[in-house]
């Protein structure tokens, strides 16, 4: 049997900084998937250590805004509170990660970081930048509440199939002007940009929603297995 691709997952922190979390269905979504999960705690300054260990990344998301600095705008009411040591690393990671070309997932707020670091800018709140409502899903949060409409002829559509699909996003930000070469592959009906990717290479996508908490659902599934996948075809 072939080793299992190993899967870095970046972890959230608790509001005191003392405490590592993540969700278990990120793990079990790899798991699930024939990846290997490796947690990545928030380590300044040693990316390409963690680089080296793995044949693919996951960066999730947390409740915490993008610090706006980092696409160049002054904070605006309706901003949320950012996690600084976390948003360095894991914008270190994965700009060393897309220039390695390693398969790349980015969820929620790790899709927002995926548009930025390509040269993007964020709605840095929809309600009162955009009057945009119907974002901030509220409990249960695995239960899709709302559609989106993915793209087809996108590696999104190549996964989970283009057309209507029901999610479970959570957000009160999202991308406002995609990063040069970025591909919006779905948006929800009212136009917010709910995933992107870049085709100029293997594999990198990222996701509004949270397909690890609806993964019973094959088409949810289908994005983690194809991050498994590209995994595995560069361990080759």
């Amino acid at each position: 049997m072939s080793p299992r691709p190993r899967i870095g997952i970046t972890l959230d922190a608790d509001a005191s900084g003392r405490r590592y979390e993540l969700p278990r269905g990120y793990v079990e979504a790899v798991l699930d998937a024939g990846g290997l999960p490796i947690l990545l705690p928030h380590a300044v300054d040693v990316a390409g250590a963690y680089l080296s260990l793995l044949d693919g990344l996951v960066v999730s998301g947390g409740d915490f805004d993008l610090p706006p600095e980092l696409y160049g705008e002054a904070r605006r009411p309706g901003c949320g509170p950012s996690r600084p040591e976390r948003t360095r690393f894991e914008k270190d990671l994965l700009e060393a990660a897309l220039a390695a070309r390693l398969p790349v997932l980015g969820v929620c707020g790790g899709m927002q970081l995926l548009d930025v670091v390509r040269g993007g800018t964020l709605w840095q709140d929809l309600p009162g930048e955009a009057g945009l409502h119907g974002h901030e899903q509220p409990a249960p949060k695995d239960v899709p509440s709302h559609e989106v409409t993915i793209a087809p002829g996108t590696q999104l559509a190549a996964l989970a199939g283009a057309g209507p699909l029901m999610v479970n996003s959570t957000h009160h930000q999202a991308v406002r002007e995609p990063g040069p070469g970025v591909l919006v592959s779905a948006r929800a009906p009212d136009g917010v940009v709910e995933a992107i990717e870049l085709p100029d290479l293997p594999f990198a996508l990222g996701v509004q929603w949270h397909p690890e908490a609806t993964r019973d659902d094959p088409r949810h599934a289908a994005i983690y297995r194809g991050l498994v996948d590209a995994a595995r075809s560069l361990r080759r």
